[in-house]
């Protein structure tokens, strides 16, 4: 199940994350990291009809920091869900940009990212990506953890016919390391 692959990549990536001692421990260079959570939304349309979910969220960002307060990373933002029997993996992917308003370890910090959408039902692929949006925002609690509210949203094409809509709203912990 390809949900299940990309936790099993999530998890790894916080423990790598989390044992920084490979980098310098400023928040500046090269820059890599992870999250898990909920995903009290994830939302998807076709014509008329609009289907509602609550799933799991997660998030892996690898990039740079150009000095203390911003980083540009690529992140892969997914949240999956469950209906009936069937799992689908929906979210956003391509290039964001951080920006952290105050000193490591205890700083809010913002989110935005403009790149794909993409949709996909357990192992099928069906569907084509679309353009797509992140935003957020949260609180880095300690040095490398921080928490945030992330949404994001954009079109997917099924079949190359129809229109798809989706969002996603999840709440993440994470760890990067810098």
């Amino acid at each position: 199940m390809k949900l299940t692959r990309v936790l099993s990549v999530a998890i790894l990536i916080l423990l790598i994350a989390s044992s920084a001692s490979a980098f310098d421990g400023l928040r500046k260079g090269f820059v890599l990291g992870g999250g898990l959570g909920m995903a009290p939304v994830v939302r998807t349309s076709i014509f008329d009809a609009d289907d509602s979910r609550g799933g799991v969220g997660l998030h892996i960002v690898i990039g740079y920091a150009w000095d203390e307060y911003n980083m540009i990373v690529y992140e892969s933002n997914v949240a999956g869900a469950e209906a009936g029997r069937v799992t689908y993996a929906q979210g956003f992917g391509g290039p964001a940009w951080y920006h952290y308003f105050g000193p490591q370890g205890k700083s809010f910090f913002t989110v935005v990212g403009l790149g794909f959408y993409s949709y996909q039902i357990e192992d099928e692929d069906l569907n084509d990506s679309g353009g797509g949006y992140l935003i957020g925002g949260g609180y880095e609690f300690a040095r490398h953890f921080q928490v945030a509210m992330y949404l994001s949203g954009g079109k997917t094409e099924l079949l190359g016919l129809i229109d798809m809509g989706h969002n996603n709203l999840s709440i993440l912990i994470s760890a990067v390391a810098f």
